[in-house]
């Protein structure tokens, strides 16, 4: 006995409801990507997907500040990156600063500036780079023990791993994962601890038995 098809009725109305699930896929999708490219709001929950933030293209360049909801940098983590025009950096073009503001740690990103803004001055140099030449890459500690990493972008080419020829900054976060080393010596102190705690309970039973003899 054969099936009958559905009618072009039938397959009218399935259409709707399909739709909407393949939308609504999307949605979760993009949701996932963490709205990459997306800074506008200022406040950043950040995942294990790499958030990207770009400053747009205008004359002159807006700076941009993103505060990252529920982290805070550890006190070696907090200072400044330095980007410049030339090789042997000596005309400044971008900063980029990681401080806690309130106890929050919040990324600053000064595009197209001549010296170093006054909210950064005091602060160490993380690291410089060379504008144009490659992203820079950096991993700063967080208070709960995972890593931020940053990926800096300064007027790179179209094609690149950066956001086209913009500004930006791709902030993950990242949970170091424990060697097979460190794990290993861990077990061994534990089972030394547990040999020793054995072995002296052993030789105080004995004693005891020696003394009650």
């Amino acid at each position: 006995m054969r099936t009958p098809l559905p009618t072009s009725g039938k397959l009218s109305k399935l259409r709707q409801p399909l739709t909407l699930v393949a939308a609504l896929a999307v949605i979760l999708v993009m949701s996932n990507l963490g709205w990459a490219d997306s800074c506008s709001t200022g406040s950043l929950t950040l995942g294990n997907v790499e958030v990207t933030c770009t400053i747009p293209e205008q004359n002159p360049e807006v700076a941009f500040t993103a505060t990252l909801t529920g982290l805070s940098f550890t006190t070696q983590a907090q200072g400044m990156v330095l980007i410049y025009d030339d090789s042997t950096h000596t005309l400044l073009s971008d900063v980029v600063i990681f401080t806690n503001v309130d106890g929050v740690a919040t990324v600053t990103f000064v595009s197209d500036t001549d010296s170093i803004p006054l909210t950064a001055q005091g602060l160490p140099v993380l690291g410089r780079f060379t504008e144009g030449d490659k992203s820079g890459l950096l991993s700063l500690a967080l208070g709960n023990g995972k890593f931020l990493h940053a990926t800096i972008c300064s007027d790179l080419e179209a094609g690149s791993s950066c956001s086209g020829a913009s500004d930006s900054i791709g902030l993950e976060l990242y949970t170091p994962i424990p060697e097979p080393g460190t794990l290993l010596l861990l077990g061994s102190g534990l089972v030394g601890s547990g040999a020793l705690k054995l072995s002296a309970g052993s030789l105080r039973r004995r004693l005891l038995k020696w003394t009650q003899g």
